[in-house]
């Protein structure tokens, strides 16, 4: 089969010929037909000690049709169509058991990066990792929803918590995650405060239902914010760039008993800059301040999404799609902050 091969650490990934992935009695073969392209994974492959051994291909945001069962396989069957979840654990923890497999206790890392990912013809994976695809959903939006859409439905619903009449500050609105926050936080019945840097990315975010765009270049972004809310603040801030001017940002802007959620994170050895911020413990305690991470979802909220998906309550903004092979350029354009909503592979 084809795939994108990566080498070695923040090496450029070569298209090669490999065999097809071995299925254990426990796993199912994916024909890939669509993933997702996002800033996980241009982070992941130059980050030290993420990817556990090479050669690796990476990606791990699939969509395709189940070719081949293992012999213990029960729930999935032949001809499936199927998206994933990003996670590779016990399935048997306390955290595992009660939803939060984010946060398992006997991790084996990540798909992608423990084992191979979607940037190839095939995958195998655990049968406890694939999710149905509901007719309806193409294979690019599922894909997309697996991750970029799913994160906004665990960020909104469960970290920040956005009720109606809530005003969300969105720090990021503009990428591929953004985009689909804004949506899921108007969903929620919040007025969206959409941040980022652009004309086209505030453009987009408006598009898609943001109620008020900042761009972030234009003078202090909390006083904005202030500006925009009567002096009140951001009932929740998502922060979906992680870096410590959006970070410390995102607290001065937060309204007394404000939520922020950390969303992204950028490492100091891929970005070089220290993303750590500071808190005020006084100034956190008195206005009543709430921190959250929000680590990705759980696998019952992929299905929530892709259902959401169906039901068109959400829109997968996709704009732009590359073969197989392109990657590489597809991942520059993320790596020079180039791109707006989601890009995906498509894998004839």
């Amino acid at each position: 089969m084809k795939a994108m091969v990566l080498h070695g650490l923040g090496q450029p990934l070569k298209l090669a010929e490999v065999p097809l992935p071995k299925v254990g009695p426990n796993d199912v073969l994916v024909r890939v037909r669509a993933c997702g392209v996002g800033l996980t994974v241009v982070i992941l492959v130059a980050t030290p000690g993420r990817i556990t051994s090479y050669p690796r291909i990476p990606g791990h945001e699939i969509a395709g049709e189940v070719s081949a069962v293992g012999s213990e396989v029960k729930n999935v069957k032949i001809g499936q169509r199927v998206t994933n979840h990003f996670y590779l654990t016990c399935g048997n923890c306390i955290h595992c058991r009660s939803g939060r497999e984010t946060l398992c206790l006997a991790p084996r890392g990540n798909v992608g990066a423990a084992c191979d990912g979607g940037y190839a013809e095939y995958i195998a994976l655990p049968e406890r990792n694939v999710i149905p695809i509901p007719g309806g959903v193409s294979d690019v939006e599922a894909a997309v929803a697996s991750d970029a859409i799913a994160t906004p439905y665990h960020a909104c619903h469960e970290e920040a918590r956005v009720g109606p009449g809530d005003s969300v500050l969105i720090i990021g609105a503009g990428g591929g995650v953004g985009v689909h926050m804004v949506q899921m936080a108007r969903l929620c019945g919040g007025r969206v405060l959409a941040a980022d840097i652009g004309a086209d990315k505030l453009a987009l975010a408006k598009h898609w239902g943001a109620d008020e765009v900042i761009d972030a270049r234009r003078g202090d972004l909390a006083k904005q914010v202030m500006a925009l809310t009567d002096g009140r603040g951001a009932n929740a801030c998502i922060d979906i760039v992680g870096n410590k001017q959006s970070l410390e940002t995102g607290l001065q802007s937060l309204a007394l008993l404000g939520r922020l959620v950390i969303i992204g994170a950028k490492p100091k050895a891929v970005y070089k800059d220290d993303p750590s911020f500071s808190i005020d413990p006084g100034y956190f305690l008195h206005r009543g301040l709430e921190l959250h991470a929000s680590r990705y979802v759980n696998a019952a909220e992929i299905a929530q999404t892709l259902e959401l998906v169906r039901r068109k309550r959400i829109t997968p903004v996709i704009t732009q799609t590359f073969a197989l092979e392109e990657v590489e350029a597809a991942h520059e354009l993320i790596r020079q902050n180039k791109t707006t909503g989601r890009i995906a592979l498509v894998i004839n």
